[in-house]
């Protein structure tokens, strides 16, 4: 960093942040913006108390690329692509499979007891009498 840019720097001119340089780029989605600002060799300084920060005119000259079309920026890092789009349209809830997975066992085991409870009431020898014994 040459002596003007760390002047730059420390004056808080020539440097944006990120909410800044998305207000110059709204055409591309926010969570790409890094990625497009290191495509496009947008300096960029991250001071240690400071978040990172790009620099001002090669922001605004990548703005005009964008415009132009002729920046380096993949179709799903346009926040006006259909890809966009797409992410922002949620999507039918992803059903899982019950499984026999071991967050089912103690359900299962339960099943089992009441099952088993049933069939030896109902095949024991002395039920204390039956349906017909009762009714009459």
């Amino acid at each position: 960093m040459g002596a003007a840019d760390e002047q730059d720097h420390q004056d808080g001119e020539g440097w944006l942040t990120k909410a800044e340089v998305r207000e110059i780029w709204p055409q591309i989605r926010p969570i790409s913006i890094t990625a497009v600002a290191r495509a496009n060799s947008v300096r960029t300084s991250a001071a240690p108390s400071m978040d990172l920060t790009y620099h001002a005119t090669d922001v605004r000259q990548v703005a005009a690329r964008i415009a132009r079309g002729e920046a380096d920026v993949a179709p799903w890092q346009r926040a006006d692509s259909d890809v966009a789009r797409d992410d922002a349209i949620p999507g039918p809830p992803v059903r899982r499979p019950v499984g026999w997975g071991p967050e089912n066992v103690p359900g299962l085991i339960l099943l089992a007891i009441i099952v088993g409870l049933i069939l030896w009431g109902l095949t024991s020898p002395d039920n204390h009498g039956t349906v017909t014994d009762f009714v009459r």
